[in-house]
This record gives C-alpha cells, structure tokens and sequence, in this order.
C-alpha cells in the first residue's frame, strides 16, 4: 500500500516522490491466551518519517494467522517514545472520532493515529530516528470465550527530505476523567498551558454511559493578568454538535463534542485556562475526558 494522496500532497502542497515514501506493515500481533484482555506492546521502526498509523484489529478462534471478524475492541491506544514522551495517549473511541474530524470516516474495527494534523500546515510528521525507543501501546476489551484479538499495523511513512530542525509533530492526549457526582451548574476543567492548542475533544458521560445531554453548555475562559479572554460563551452543546455534524459531514458518537481554534493559539500567554461545563440536572455521576490536541 503506498502513501495515500491525501498525505503524500501535504507536503508544502507539493507531491511526495512515490520512490520516498511507503506503507510499511508490520507484523501481527495476537492475544497470548484467549477471552482475556491485552496490553500489547508494538515496537515501531525508527527509520523514516511517520505520518500516520492504520491500525486494524479484529477476534477469531484461531490462535495465529487469521484477524477474523472485525469490532471496535481497542479500549486505549498509546505512542510512547523513550519510554516517557506521550505523543498518543487516548481512548480508542476518541481515535475514531479524530478521524471523523480529519474527514475519514472509519469502518468497524479500524483506526488511524496522525502525526502530521490534515488542518494544520505548522505540523509534521514524526522524526521515528531521533528516539531511541518508539512503542505503539493497545489495550483491547476481553474478546470472550474460546476468541482471541488479533492486530495489524501499517505505517504511512517517508524518507527524509529536508532540515528538520524546528519540526512540531501533533500531540493528543487527556490527562485523566473529571468527576462531578451529583452536582449541578457549572463544572471547571482545568487546560494545559504549555502548547499551541489546535482544539479540544469532549468525551461526556454519567457513571460511564456516554451521553449528550447531561452537560448542556460550553464556556472556555482564559485569564491573564492584564484581562480575561472568553473563548466560547455559553454555548449550547446542541448546537455545537449539529455544527460538528456540518462541519465533518457526519455526526460524531454520542457522548462527543469538539472544538478547533483556526491556526491555532499559545496557551502560555494564560495564567489560567478553563472549560466550563453547565450540569442541567445531576446524574449518577457526571464526568468528562478532554482530549487535548496541540504542537509539540
């Protein structure tokens, strides 16, 4: 499979030579035992420039060999390079709506990571070369009795063409699930400051059933000392989802809403930044993951 034309034109809006670049597959990778849930620990080769990583993962009774019948069965997904640089670390439904939002929409049982962000002419693809360890981590639900997982993976990757010097490669990962209980009004999350933000991935859900309507709108407030900047003002979350819905050319999973920052923004001119959740009515246990896509 060679490099699709969606990337391989991304360079400076000039083609990639076919000659320099490549879908490299690797190896499959299957469940040790069966009806178990896996972590599973994927070297990547640390040869070329990676752009994006396909990955596919399905169950069968057969132990090696076949993937089988394909599912949704990636709980997390993780890119971990020497052993402590997070560039992934998500969920993997908030992989699949990623995709959504790159305009890829993703049959059952596939997922792609992006290193190079389609929207974004400021980042690249990863550098594999310059790390001195690269792992792709998966873990899958329990495939159920007599089943095992099996997982394949194919990088879109390249050769070297240019000075890499001051490249920025697309960071995106949250930082943990805020719980707000039985409490109702307004909820904060709190941002990090560090990075140039290119949006935000709303993950909402009561007690761990992903829903809708249990937040129903949206503030993002960043303060300075010489002024407040009010980056959403109660928004109706219905609203922002039929506008994802325009936006993406298909609605995103329940339980999902995004924000993107055209030519994204530095956080660090903030002494704080904060999203504010409005709680209509209490839940079981309402709560939020943020998936935070930024330039590292």
């Amino acid at each position: 499979m060679a490099i699709p034309y969606s990337i391989a034109k991304l360079w400076d809006q000039v083609l990639l030579p076919p000659e320099k670049t490549r879908g490299y597959p690797l190896d499959q990778v299957d469940s040790p035992v069966v009806a178990v849930s896996t972590t599973f620990t994927i070297n990547i080769p640390r040869d070329r420039l990676i752009w994006a990583i396909l990955i596919s993962i399905g169950k069968d009774t057969t132990a090696t060999g076949t993937q089988g019948t394909l599912g949704d069965f990636i709980t997390s997904v993780q890119v971990i390079a020497n052993g402590n640089k997070y560039f992934k670390d998500m969920d993997g439904d908030m992989a699949k709506q990623i995709m959504k939002v790159n305009l890829e929409n993703p049959s059952t049982g596939f997922y792609k990571l992006y290193f190079q962000d389609p929207k974004s002419k400021d980042s690249k693809p990863l550098p594999a070369w310059i790390f001195t360890s690269l792992v792709l981590k998966i873990v899958d639900v329990a495939p159920g009795a007599t089943n095992y997982d099996h997982i394949r993976v194919t990088l879109q990757e390249s050769e070297r063409i240019e000075d890499i010097s001051g490249y920025r490669v697309l960071v995106e990962k949250y930082m943990g699930r805020s719980s707000f209980g039985t409490r109702t009004g307004y909820q904060m999350y709190e941002h990090e400051r560090a990075y140039q933000i290119l949006g935000y991935l709303y993950k909402e859900d009561d007690n761990l059933t992903l829903s809708d309507t249990k937040f129903d709108k949206l503030k993002v407030i960043g303060k300075r000392p010489d002024r407040e900047d009010i980056l959403l003002n109660e928004l109706w979350l219905t609203h922002l989802k039929e506008q994802n819905t325009y936006e993406y050319m298909g609605a995103l999973a329940t339980g999902f809403h995004m924000v993107e920052f055209a030519g994204a923004f530095k956080t660090d001119q903030y002494t704080t930044l904060k999203s504010y959740l409005n709680i209509p009515t209490a839940g079981t246990d309402i709560g939020v993951k943020v998936l935070e896509r930024y330039l590292l």
